[in-house]
């Protein structure tokens, strides 16, 4: 790439990628196509780990509503052997009452803890939240947080409502690229 006294791009400049010449802008097209497809790739490649945490996670997590009407967070771990490990954190206050910010904090050290000990391959945590969909009203939602060890994050979000019976519908769940928030293999 030609360049500048300054370090920077000089207009009409060529870029070298493998042994073909582009245009600045071209090049930078180029490159932005082939990391969204190594991501495709790598989900693709990822995915059955993913999902092998998340449905155990959604379902447990739908269980708790119909049951309880609530539930604090929970996880679950995949071993690189393929075993699906469901995980929790026990309130450890005075009163022996917990909530949500006080569980997720211990969830998210005990899963760096295990990744650390043990080879997992991904991990997850499930939690309830009330997320705002494309300029909608608030809703309802199990998130589930997902983060493999090769570096994918994506959170699943399930929609739930009450009917007036008090039976909970579950709506069509959707996924997002999400920041990890677990970190368990940042020391790695």
């Amino acid at each position: 790439m030609v360049k500048s006294p300054h370090n920077k791009k000089i207009p009409g400049s060529l870029v070298a990628i493998g042994n073909r010449w582009f245009s600045v802008g071209t090049a930078l097209h180029h490159q932005k196509n082939m990391r969204m497809k190594k991501i495709e790739d790598l989900y693709a490649d990822v995915k059955p780990d993913l999902g092998a945490i998340a449905d155990p996670l959604i379902e447990l997590s739908g269980r708790f509503l119909r049951e309880r009407g609530n539930f604090l967070p929970h996880a679950a771990v995949l071993t690189q052997e393929g075993k699906v490990t469901l995980v929790g954190a026990m309130c450890n206050t005075s009163d022996g009452v917990a909530d949500s910010a006080y569980i997720k904090p211990l969830l998210r050290d005990g899963l760096k803890s295990m990744a650390h000990e043990t080879s997992l391959k991904a991990v997850g945590v499930a939690e309830r939240v009330t997320v705002q969909q494309s300029g909608g009203e608030p809703i309802r939602a199990i998130k589930v947080l997902l983060e493999h060890r090769q570096g994918v994050s994506v959170a699943f979000y399930m929609p739930f409502s009450n009917e007036d019976s008090g039976a909970y519908v579950f709506g069509k769940t959707f996924s997002v690229p999400a920041n990890s928030e677990i970190n368990a293999w940042e020391d790695d």
